[in-house]
């Protein structure tokens, strides 16, 4: 992945690779990366549609994580999370991610990833439309945002 398509994305998290983070095989465990994601989707909230704030305003539910791995980071090795929302529904909309590795040689694409959240009554305990307020202020962030 090039950086100018890089620039497409709205928001970078930099995630710095702990110990704890690495396996047997000594590079970041695959299951980190939900870490990784879940970090980047809540700093995109808060920070740029400045929702979820406080743990009584989650009001939606994650229905799908899709990720393919590209290559493996290291410890020590600096991880970046690009995040934009990429579609949007009547009642959900997805985020994609892509998360890249830099080393001495440059930065280089490590993952990519979308995440399907939909939007959730905890009264009724069913999906619901996504807030007019919400939906208004996630075109304004992304324009090119495919509107289902």
């Amino acid at each position: 992945m090039q950086n100018n398509q890089l620039s497409n994305f709205q928001h970078i998290l930099e995630v710095p690779v702990r110990f704890m983070d690495i396996d047997a095989l000594q590079h970041v465990n695959n299951a980190r990366y939900l870490n990784f994601l879940e970090e980047s989707r809540i700093a995109y909230s808060q920070e740029l549609l400045d929702v979820f704030n406080s743990i009584q305003e989650l009001n939606v539910l994650v229905a799908r994580v899709e990720i393919d791995f590209l290559r493996p980071v290291l410890f020590g090795e600096k991880l970046q999370v690009y995040t934009r929302i990429s579609k949007l529904g009547t009642k959900s909309f997805t985020f994609e991610s892509v998360v890249t590795t830099t080393n001495e040689k440059g930065e280089f694409p490590a993952a990519k990833a979308l995440q399907t959240l939909v939007a959730f009554d905890p009264e009724t305990h069913k999906t619901t439309v996504i807030s007019p307020k919400l939906r208004t202020r996630i075109i304004e962030i992304e324009p090119e945002v495919i509107q289902k």
